[in-house]
């Protein structure tokens, strides 16, 4: 017959006679500080603390960056999502404390946009044979019609500056040379439309350079709520909505010249 053997105080299973209780984040005596703080109209109620890395960003602060870069991306990339920021955060965290802390001395400088940019497109050539050759495709096979007519657009936003040239390279330099087009009567033209593909080549490489100002002006925004933080505030700063990240639509501007 079975034997039963008494229940010692080594049994794996112990019911106690109330759950445990959660440790409380802050107890009463810091509430009424944190409240008397916010009563006085305190711009830092918090206690001051170094910020040296993410690691020291509590949830609030980190979801805060996180709507800094979705707000960057969305900016001039018509297919940003919550996903590809979600890919990038981390990167993003990484430049904000590269090579800086919220101890670093110093104003932070706010990035400014500074750029220029050119774009080229073959727009015809130049005819060896103008009585002969009365569109681009006659001079295809012709060895004298073998120098490009390229059209160059420039766009410089400080100082403000479009140009528009047209140049061939130099049989001797190897170099590009502008000349006017408008009396040549040995110039065949694209049938295509170049201007398009120059007004996008252009409008592509001007709406790059804003995507990167914006980055720099996310680190910089992401900089000096951090430094508030580290203060002990408790302000979330302005809605990212107002943070002057520019739309990928500004670049139209660069192209008016373009027709």
């Amino acid at each position: 017959r079975s034997i039963k053997r008494p229940r010692t105080s080594a049994s794996p299973i112990s019911i106690a006679s109330t759950p445990p209780r959660r440790a409380p984040r802050k107890v009463k005596s810091e509430r009424d500080k944190l409240f008397d703080a916010i009563e006085a109209g305190a711009d830092y109620p918090l206690e001051p603390v170094p910020i040296k890395s993410a690691d020291d960003l509590n949830d609030v602060q980190l979801k805060k960056c996180y709507e800094i870069l979705h707000a960057c991306g969305s900016a001039t990339d018509p297919n940003a999502s919550l996903s590809k920021t979600r890919q990038s955060i981390d990167g993003f965290l990484d430049a904000v404390f590269n090579d800086w802390s919220s101890r670093k001395a110093g104003a932070l400088p706010r990035s400014e946009l500074d750029f220029l940019v050119e774009a080229e497109v073959v727009a015809g050539r130049l005819c060896g044979k103008p009585q002969e050759h009365t569109k681009l495709t006659d001079c295809a096979s012709g060895s004298l019609c073998a120098v490009n007519v390229s059209a160059v657009a420039t766009y410089c936003n400080n100082p403000p500056m479009f140009k528009l040239e047209f140049s061939t390279i130099d049989e001797l330099s190897r170099q590009p040379e502008a000349f006017c087009p408008i009396s040549r009567k040995d110039i065949r033209w694209v049938e295509d439309d170049w201007v398009q593909e120059l007004r996008q080549s252009l409008r592509t490489k001007v709406i790059a350079k804003i995507h990167k100002h914006n980055k720099h002006l996310a680190i910089w925004q992401a900089r000096k709520l951090i430094v508030e933080w580290a203060k002990g505030s408790l302000s979330l700063g302005e809605d990212v909505s107002k943070m002057g990240f520019l739309e990928r639509e500004t670049a139209d501007v660069a192209i008016v010249g373009l027709g």
